[in-house]
């Protein structure tokens, strides 16, 4: 995953719907050399990968949940790391 992110929204029968969007890069070996970035085919036309959350409602709520859970769980496994055998 990159820090290239995206919000989006779009209408579909008078809904009004809001995605952010995590792009991905994959890596690529040129001449024994790895190089990670968008995937392009030629100028202006990006092909790469991307994960879309979509919702009707603010999104906020539910990433604010989902990055709490992720710092707690990553605190806990440096705490396990740190303890005495």
């Amino acid at each position: 995953m990159t820090d290239r992110v995206e919000l989006i929204t779009k209408e579909v029968e008078g809904n009004q719907f809001t995605a952010i969007r995590f792009y991905l890069e994959l890596p690529a070996t040129v001449g024994g050399v790895q190089h990670q970035a968008p995937f392009m085919h030629r100028p202006g036309d990006d092909d790469s990968s991307a994960v879309t959350f979509w919702g009707k409602q603010d999104l906020r709520p539910l990433l604010r949940k989902a990055l709490a859970f992720w710092i707690s769980t990553i605190r806990s496994r440096r705490r396990k790391q740190s303890e005495p055998i």
